[in-house]
């Protein structure tokens, strides 16, 4: 399965024969039927600024050899060097297999990349778990892929059938008692692993990570994995869940971003995701069909009385029980990094910025007057309108994802006077104009006030400038749970703690932008 084998390029050229041609389209910049009046007037593609591609080896040098200006690069410093080289649109050529990526740095035109997108949007970007599911695992997914690794109908039809249970926000308060039981749990357990100075251990991130798969894992299938168990060992199940996504992360990093020979022979980082993948997928479906049997003991009819979980949901709603799983399995693999990397941010930021922690403990004490465990319900949380553009803040500054893709399925598409063919792919850079003073008056500061209209200091920035979980039909399905849990969390521990660190806090961006330095919080116990 691992090896090089004739069998496994032909699938992989299988796969990938669309990709041909759109780098084909791409590469043409003719006069397309039906042109409009801008587009004849607009620069052609090739006049794009951008690093100059060399013959054959095109632009992968810059990341492959020692002399290469991107090589070893983090992402975003590589997305702010492009953008101070270039200016507000560059494109990246010469990417053997690739189509051209252009970079996007002026809101109008991300605006107007969205606004162009129809109801079919392509996000053709993750190659390696495209071919791992359609492939690699075919026994598993079959024509059931997700959301994230389709395109096109396919997209369509499966989107369609999950979005009810995932978008709406009614879906998602349901599940406000349970995700606040785990939120609960994970505060009692910071008191046990705090230390004689009353900080949080070096790998508290981790702790995080484990607190965000114990609270989907309530939400997709309502069971407790017991995540936050305490003395739980390196090799039990969750943990090596977390490292399973850890090592996702990391490998698609070298086989979806940087140059890579994975396509056609088996590298070490394709063999990683593999073992990886399958780990994750098989402790997960274990899970899942725990649940899947709990339900049919309770009956349809003692089901759909009662609270359900997501899985539930979707198999009561959807005749093809595929659906439910796989949208199972994804909420569970998605939820842990990015959940919980977003809530370390959050919480750095309330430590860094006493004032406005002050503010929100005094809007959450306001909800919750009695003691840090009374309950906690949607209105509750819906009334702390602080606690939200608390988190707004924390994203606008480091969002976990630094900005969104798309590939152009229209033509006459112009950005920047310059056109734009069919099949080009366009990254996002919304995290450049978050930080950028053309859009937020003292962007590097943590001034949550901005995003409260009735505040002086209320932001007036393009609306297409912050965009941490994308636009239009293909904004993240996860968003309601992401921010629902990250809301919990906040509210919990800011009520019954008071948070403080030293030092300054640094960023790493590879696939994810997360922080790296280890969050020593310092959490002291409030008075009731």
């Amino acid at each position: 399965m691992l090896s090089a084998s004739p069998q496994r390029v032909r699938q992989m050229a299988a796969v990938l024969s669309r990709g041909r041609a759109t780098v084909a389209a791409a590469a043409t910049t003719g006069t397309p039927q039906g042109a409009t009046e801008e587009w004849l007037r607009a620069r052609p593609f090739e006049e794009i600024p951008g690093p100059k591609a060399l013959p054959i080896i095109g632009n992968a040098w810059r990341f492959l050899l020692p002399t290469g200006d991107f090589k070893g690069m983090d992402m975003m410093d590589l997305v702010y060097h492009i953008r101070e080289k270039y200016g507000d649109i560059a494109k990246l050529d010469g990417m053997p297999g690739r189509p051209p990526l252009v970079f996007l740095y002026n809101a109008n035109d991300i605006e107007k990349v969205y606004r162009n997108e129809g109801p079919r949007p392509v996000r053709d970007s993750i190659k390696s778990l495209k071919f791992y599911r359609e492939v690699t695992r075919k026994d598993l997914f079959g024509d059931i892929q997700g959301v994230a690794f389709t395109q096109g109908e396919q997209w369509y039809e499966f989107r369609r059938r999950v979005n009810q249970p995932m978008m709406q926000p009614r879906s998602s308060k349901l599940y406000v008692p349970s995700i606040d039981q785990v939120t609960l749990d994970f505060t009692d357990r910071m008191l046990t692993i705090r230390d004689e100075n009353m900080k949080m251990p070096g790998d508290f991130t981790n702790e995080l990570n484990k607190w965000a798969l114990e609270s989907i894992s309530v939400v997709a299938l309502d069971t407790r994995l017991g995540c936050l168990d305490g003395n739980l060992p390196p090799d039990s199940e969750p943990q090596q869940m977390i490292e399973a996504m850890h090592t996702l992360f990391d490998c698609m990093l070298k086989l979806d971003v940087r140059p890579s020979p994975w396509k056609y022979i088996s590298t070490p980082a394709w063999r990683r995701l593999v073992k990886s993948q399958d780990y994750f997928y098989h402790v997960a479906m274990k899970h899942i069909n725990e649940a899947m049997d709990r339900m049919k003991k309770r009956g349809a009819e003692q089901v759909s009385a009662g609270e359900l979980s997501v899985l539930e949901r979707l198999l009561l709603s959807n005749d093809d029980p595929r659906i439910a799983i796989v949208m199972a399995l994804d909420m569970m693999g998605a939820g842990i990094d990015t959940t919980a990397n977003s809530a370390a941010t959050a919480m750095y930021f309330l430590s860094k910025n006493q004032r406005v922690q002050e503010k929100l403990y005094q809007e959450v004490r306001a909800q919750l007057p009695d003691s840090p465990s009374q309950p906690l319900t949607a209105d509750k949380l819906e009334a702390c309108k602080y606690l939200k553009a608390c988190v707004k803040e924390a994203m606008r500054l480091h969002p976990v994802a630094i900005g969104g893709s798309r590939q152009v399925t229209v033509d006459n598409l112009v950005l920047s006077n310059y056109r734009i063919p069919r099949g080009v792919n366009i990254m996002l850079a919304n995290m450049v104009l978050t930080n950028s003073d053309e859009h937020f008056s003292r962007p590097s500061e943590f001034i949550p006030e901005r995003w409260l209209k009735d505040d002086d200091s209320a932001q007036t920035a393009h609306p297409f400038a912050f965009m941490p979980f994308g636009f239009g039909p293909r904004m993240c399905i996860g968003r309601r749970f992401a921010e629902l849990e990250i809301y919990t969390l906040l509210a919990r521990v800011v009520r019954r703690f008071k948070l403080e660190f030293d030092g300054e806090m640094r960023w790493r961006t590879t696939v994810l932008h997360v922080p790296v330095t280890p969050l020593t919080l310092k959490v002291t116990e409030r008075e009731q």
